[in-house]
């Protein structure tokens, strides 16, 4: 079996830190990441798609008064081939003014050298107070090396630009609001949307050095859904005056070209599959938004990094403290309510936090902490399944995969077999136990009795079952507050229910950590040994009488005899006398061994000085003076004063029996370590290595002097009985010292 005093220290995953420093580095590592692709941009793409789906589920109603007049492919069949002259344009301005419309925007590749046939209705338009923007043609780079060449559009038009410039990956999400060069292009959106909005336009920016055009004022485009959202009509229509008038006054018109292989078709953020944006509905887009006051702009960088890295952390620290499966729920439910709270901001401030840096650490989080925790987690438990080996149960033959994971793993399931094996085995072995045995929980609750506890208390016993069977022995509650005193009231021996006595013993149960769980109780039967041991002290007492009561008559006969010779009485009365010594010192010795005498605190210094008092008038007898050292000081033992005292006194009775007369003995107490030591020193023959080898057994005696040879035995007895020893220091014809060694109070508490 394996021997837990020989069992590896354990090292618990919590106590060496493992997965706290692993952890740390991981969150380090990935907010490095996290802060070095930031800067790169490269979550842009991700971020481009995410904004996309989020502006195609959102996106508001286009609104009523803006409206497309489109150059489409119906148009083209009913007024022929494209391109138009410049009076249809013309007759298209006017047909629009006199529907009442409150502004047109007019994108038909119209230039300069239509000036004159589009003055007229110009003029018209604006005198009724319609303004007409028509967007200039630029060229870059343009001829001569200039940076760009532009074709202003006819004269009495609102002159802007209507440039649309897809991202990196194609699609239009944002337009400038101006065109700075040598002079400014407002965007044709923002010249009909008032001027409220070219009064806020941002500053004119003169290029330095060569004149080029530069961009200002970039703004996300609200789109009102996939191509076709806004109401459109043909612009053979309007010509023909087919269109009521109340569909176009008031409103905003944009006249563009949609017709095939006419006007370029773009890729936007909410067309998605539905295929591509004509220039004409980008704009009309574009001037909702500026109509409405609707702003919309991407958040910045560092706002975008902080947000990644503050969920980054959230998601890291719920993965240390939650169960993996928890953690990932924690970690998905954040990254919707990152996407819902972008939609809602998109939604409601215009600004787009740029979530995909936050999504991308909460989705990657999960999967690189789950697989560095795995790799602690399995190094860990691979050196804890090294460690605990066989557990002393007879080796398996193992089948093992070549993966270490699913080494790892199946080899904790035969751990655990081999766990409940001897689990098994230790129930077996606590039902197997010819004592009453509990085992009782931390909280005081009874969680394992075997079969002899069960017929004590009753199956499945509880703590009131136990306080019933020994009711009468006026015992506290069977509670943990009385397991926890050592030596409490409920350590001791008892009268149960069914009349046996019992020896109640405890220990506390704990596990590899050291820590408590609870104690394992002990009910041991001991009506046996106490019947054996009142019948031992009977016979002893018998015993004792038997010899003493003879001795004690031959004594008196002696005493009475007349004519007896006195050397023939003299003889009599010493065998009488020490056949009556060697009955007491067997009894002495016979309670010595016995064991289990009550312990108190006691002096050993007032009982070695008691002592030698009583020795006082045999010395005295004999003209040997007893010097007494150090006795006036406290020394403090746990023992039975009676057994000590009489172990003291026979080792001074021994030195006086052999010290020569006139001699001196000395008693001495002195502290060796944490133990007591009490010295009897005499000046008489010695005793040599040989008769030292055996002085302490029975019947053993080291000349003669007429013991018996059970003194020194009944002090080594009670010696030991006390967790001492005593000890002999001899030189042949320089006298011996008998060291008496006691433990202190300290020690034995």
């Amino acid at each position: 079996m394996l021997d837990p005093g020989n069992a590896p220290s354990r090292r618990p995953l919590a106590s060496t830190k493992p997965l706290l420093r692993e952890w740390l580095l991981a969150l380090t590592v990935m907010s490095l990441a996290v802060v070095v692709l930031s800067s790169a941009s490269s979550f842009a793409r991700i971020d481009q798609a995410i904004y996309d789906i989020t502006t195609r589920l959102t996106a508001p109603l286009p609104p009523d008064d803006v409206l497309i007049v489109a150059i489409d492919d119906s148009s083209i069949d009913a007024l022929g081939e494209w391109p138009w002259p410049a009076a249809r344009h013309a007759a298209a301005i006017d047909a629009l003014r006199r529907a009442g419309a409150r502004a047109v925007g007019y994108d038909a590749g119209l230039g300069a050298e239509d000036e004159a046939a589009l003055a007229p209705a110009l003029g018209r338009a604006r005198a009724a107070g319609v303004p007409v923007a028509m967007p200039a043609a630029f060229r870059a780079p343009g001829a001569n090396g200039r940076a760009y060449d532009v074709t202003p559009p006819p004269a009495g038009a609102l002159p802007s630009h209507a440039q649309v410039r897809p991202d990196d990956d194609g699609v239009v999400r944002r337009l400038s609001l101006a065109l700075d060069g040598a002079r400014r292009w407002p965007h044709m959106a923002a010249a009909l949307a008032g001027e409220r909005v070219m009064r806020d336009l941002p500053a004119f920016a003169r290029p330095e050095g060569p004149l080029r055009l530069s961009t200002q004022g970039d703004r996300l485009v609200g789109f009102r859904g996939p191509a076709g959202s806004f109401r459109s009509f043909p612009i053979a229509a309007v010509l023909a005056g087919e269109v009521p008038r109340e569909l176009i006054e008031g409103r905003v018109v944009l006249v563009g070209l949609t017709a095939t292989g006419l006007g370029a078709q773009y890729a936007t953020a909410s067309s998605g599959g539905s295929g591509g944006m004509s220039a004409v509905e980008v704009n009309a887009s574009f001037v909702a938004d500026l109509m409405q006051g609707r702003v919309l702009s991407m958040a910045d960088g560092r706002a975008a990094l902080t947000l990644a890295l503050g969920l980054l952390w959230a998601v890291m620290v719920a993965m240390l403290l939650l169960r993996p499966g928890l953690a990932g729920v924690f970690a998905l439910l954040l990254v919707l309510l990152v996407l819902l709270l972008s939609a809602a901001g998109l939604l409601t401030t215009g600004n787009w936090p740029q979530p995909a840096a936050a999504v991308v650490a909460l989705l990657v989080a999960p999967p690189v902490w789950a697989w560095r925790r795995l790799v602690v987690v399995n190094d860990w438990m691979t050196r804890e399944l090294d460690q605990l080996g066989d557990l002393g149960l007879p080796k398996r033959r193992q089948q093992l995969a070549s993966d270490p994971v699913t080494q790892a793993t199946e080899r904790l399931a035969q751990t655990i077999d081999r766990v409940q094996e001897l689990r098994r085995l230790a129930d077996a072995a606590l039902r197997g136990l010819p004592d009453a045995t509990l085992l009782v929980s931390g909280s005081g609750e009874i969680v394992a009795a075997n079969g002899a506890a069960e017929a004590l208390f009753g199956e499945n016993p509880g703590r009131m079952a136990v306080e019933a069977a020994f009711k009468g022995n006026e015992l506290p509650p069977f509670r943990v507050d009385a397991l926890t005193i050592p030596n409490g009231p409920w350590h001791g021996e008892f009268k149960a229910r069914d009349g046996t006595m019992r020896e109640v013993r405890y220990t506390p149960w704990r596990d590899a950590d050291d820590r408590p769980l609870g104690w394992i109780m002990r009910f041991a039967d001991i009506s046996a040994l106490r019947k054996a041991e009142a019948a031992r002290e009977e016979a002893l007492q018998l015993l004792t009488h038997d010899m003493r009561a003879p001795q004690a008559s031959i004594l008196s006969i002696v005493d009475r005899a007349e004519g007896l010779p006195k050397e023939t009485g003299d003889r009599l009365r010493a065998l009488a006398r020490r056949t009556i010594s060697l009955a007491d010192g067997y009894l002495q010795l016979a309670r010595a061994d016995a064991g289990g005498y009550a312990m108190d605190e006691v002096d050993l210094a007032a009982i070695a000085t008691e002592a030698v008092d009583e020795m006082w008038a045999l010395s005295t007898e004999r003209n040997i003076r007893i010097r007494s050292v150090r006795l006036d000081r406290e020394a403090l033992s746990w023992g039975n004063a009676s057994l000590l005292m009489r172990a003291v006194v026979n080792l001074i009775s021994n030195a006086i029996k052999y010290s020569p007369v006139g001699s001196e003995i000395t008693v001495q107490l002195k502290a060796d370590v944490k133990d007591w030591r009490l010295d009897v020193i005499d000046h008489g023959p010695g005793v040599s290595a040989e008769v030292q080898a055996q002085l302490f057994g029975r019947f053993k005696t080291s000349g003669d002097m007429g013991g018996v040879g059970l003194g020194l035995a009944f002090v080594k007895s009670v010696a030991e009985g006390h967790g001492g020893l005593v000890r002999c220091h001899s030189v042949p014809g320089e006298g011996a010292m008998f060291s008496l060694y006691l433990p202190g109070l300290r020690k034995k508490r």
